[in-house]
């Protein structure tokens, strides 16, 4: 098998609020788009707000037919439970801080996949579409992202030239999402068309907990003639911490004492600190860790309280990335064991809601054919 990188575009600048549209008109097959985003913090700080806020949604599509769409938060937590890595992340909230992530589009189980990757010949227009929005947390400026069109974006196309002969590719897809609510079930109607690798829910507020938002995880078929699992999301979080493992990235934070700082993983982060030059005569506390957040305590050794805001780089590591929950079916490898739709009408996936004001979705993973 022969492989090669193209760069389809390098550090490309967009607008602050806009969709750039790029044609996929590469011969041979795709096995992955690698996508990489860039962009300067304000001139004061840009607290808990990162580039995966900004990027909102990522889609393939031919025309009307839409061959994947997720936001980039789902695409980065999709990448860590396909391959157990967390993609390459440098969350900042330093004054005039660069922030930089990036995100793997596969189309295949792993990269290289010679059964499963993405022919554009046999679409008729096929496109990358990656949609912005600067102030989707904060407003741009000095406690933003810094005003201007200073947003970059990379794209890179991994493509197998020979010795690869794809009978279709992986399409990962947001079926619904939702604000929570205190209670009551919340029935999704699922495709039926293409057999289904995964499931993966999203369920995030800060200082919440996914299960705290999402208690029970149901799926049935036709009613529950078929009921491929029913289960507590704490208990499922815990088989996916068990199977996936954790994740680890470094955090550039800006605090002061009482400061509340939003983190990556959601559940059991656990957050270490190194200062910098300013923090020396300082005596870093955490008040608590869990929940997507930390809250940290800040004081002088004569036991004073510090408001003056300080610098500090850190290592974040937990697990329940962007506050999801993978759902895997049968064995990752091995097509024959996936949940096939062949021969039933109707696939629901029924969640029980346990709080308000949470930010729920649901990502499908099917195998589409050629």
């Amino acid at each position: 098998m022969r492989v090669r990188d193209a760069v389809l575009l390098y550090q490309e600048t967009q607008k602050d609020t806009d969709t750039k549209t790029l044609d996929i008109d590469l011969p041979d097959p795709i096995s992955a788009l690698d996508l990489e985003v860039e962009c300067t913090n304000g001139a004061t700080s840009n607290l808990n707000n990162f580039i995966s806020d900004i990027v909102t949604k990522i889609e393939v599509v031919d025309g009307s037919d839409v061959l994947e769409s997720v936001s980039m938060p789902q695409l980065q937590a999709l990448q860590f439970y396909k391959t157990g890595r967390v993609p390459a992340m440098f969350p900042s909230e330093w004054a005039g801080g660069g922030q930089r992530e990036t995100a793997r589009l596969l189309f295949g189980r792993y990269l290289w996949d010679r059964q499963y990757a993405l022919v554009p010949g046999r679409y008729r227009n096929p496109q990358l579409k990656v949609t912005f929005n600067k102030a989707a947390i904060r407003a741009a400026g000095a406690t933003g992202f810094a005003s201007g069109d200073n947003i970059k974006l990379t794209v890179a196309a991994k493509i197998m030239e020979e010795g690869a002969s794809p009978g279709g590719f992986m399409m990962q897809k947001q079926i619904e999402s939702f604000t929570s609510a205190a209670s009551g079930e919340k029935r999704i109607d699922l495709p039926t068309d293409y057999p289904y690798r995964l499931l993966m829910l999203r369920a995030w507020l800060q200082l919440s907990d996914i299960d705290e938002i999402i208690s029970d995880l149901k799926l049935t078929v036709d009613t529950d003639k078929f009921i491929p699992f029913n289960r507590k999301v704490k208990q499922l979080d815990a088989e996916a911490l068990a199977m996936f493992g954790v994740g680890r990235i470094k955090h550039d934070m800006r605090i002061n004492d009482n400061t509340q700082t939003r983190l990556i993983f959601n559940k059991e982060p656990d957050v270490r600190a190194n200062w910098t030059t300013q923090n020396l005569f300082d005596i870093w506390g955490i008040a608590y860790q869990w929940s997507s957040e930390i809250k940290s305590w800040l004081g002088t050794h004569a036991g004073v309280a510090d408001t003056t805001v300080r610098e500090m780089t850190a290592v974040e590591e937990g697990h329940a990335m962007h506050a999801t929950l993978p759902i895997i079916f049968g064995l990752m490898m091995e097509p024959d064991t996936w949940l096939n739709p062949r021969g039933w009408t109707k696939f629901e996936a029924v969640l029980t809601q346990a709080k308000v004001s949470g930010d729920v979705s649901v990502v499908a993973e099917q195998v589409r054919g050629a």
